[in-house]
């Protein structure tokens, strides 16, 4: 049996930019909150607190605390792998042979797979085969 994988491209670039965006976003937090807590001799401990206390303004007084990016940019990377995971899709291909026959001129040839609609490779006509034997 062969087994091929075949990706929605549409899903598969729609994950790969949520896992970019989350990782970019989780780089930008930690280079913010890492200058401060590396300093410090218990690092976990500071960098935990720091993501709690310091804010990142925006324009007009907005602005959103550390933490809050680091869970959006773990959330959009657990998106992004699950998307890019339910865009592939598995098909297995039999690997048996069947004999067909054909119904006019009643010859025999053989196929990977049975057919419903085939041309006879003898008489050229696009017939309906039968099926005489699976191996």
């Amino acid at each position: 049996m062969k087994k091929v994988l075949r990706r929605e491209k549409s899903g598969y670039a729609l994950g790969l930019i949520l896992c970019v965006a989350g990782l970019i976003l989780l780089a930008v937090v930690l280079w913010k909150a890492w200058l401060h807590a590396s300093v410090s001799q218990f690092v976990l401990e500071d960098l935990w607190s720091y993501l709690w206390t310091e804010q990142l303004d925006f324009a007009f007084g907005v602005g959103f605390k550390l933490i809050y990016f680091t869970m959006l940019g773990v959330l959009l990377i657990v998106f992004g792998t699950v998307t890019l995971a339910l865009s592939q899709k598995g098909f297995t291909l039999s690997g048996e042979t069947v004999m067909l026959t054909c119904p006019y001129c009643k010859n025999h040839w053989k196929t990977s797979r049975a057919k419903g609609w085939a041309e006879c490779p003898h008489c050229r006509q696009f017939i309906q085969p039968q099926v005489t034997k699976r191996s």
